[in-house]
């Protein structure tokens, strides 16, 4: 017969393999990210001010037209009239437009000086020449 070892010798248990993330990894994870959305908020605030920057050019060339067109409805007789400064402080595009008007017999030029409210924008300056439409026929008939 053989001896029958009582003594316990069990082997040491053995630890499970880990699952999940160690504080090392997660912190590594966190690092890149906030370099990443760091990134995207600096193209980000660089797209807003682009686009900030275009809505004003927009807002600007608009006023321009639409004061021009107004010019160009006038009887020229009634072109002394439009002349004179006048604010703008409502709307897209708050300005202050100042027209001057230099009066001749057949012609007159016309100055429009549109400053705009916010001071990063630079005043323009438009100048039309209107002429009297001659009442004659060119070829000498009636």
């Amino acid at each position: 017969m053989m001896p029958v070892n009582t003594s316990p010798s069990t082997p040491a248990p053995r630890t499970p393999p880990r699952r999940g993330a160690g504080l090392v990894e997660i912190m590594l994870a966190m690092i890149i990210f906030a370099l990443v959305a760091t990134s995207y908020a600096a193209v980000t605030l660089r797209y807003a001010t682009r686009m900030k920057t275009i809505a004003a050019g927009a807002a600007r060339s608009a006023a321009l037209t639409e004061y021009m067109n107004r010019l160009m409805a006038l009887p020229f007789d009634q072109l002394a009239g439009a002349a004179g400064c006048v604010t703008v402080s409502t709307g897209a595009f708050p300005n202050t437009r100042c027209i001057t008007v230099s009066s001749g017999t057949t012609s007159k030029t016309i100055t429009l000086t549109l400053t705009p409210a916010n001071t990063a924008i630079l005043p323009d300056v438009v100048t039309l020449t209107r002429v009297l439409a001659s009442t004659t026929s060119p070829l000498g008939t009636p």
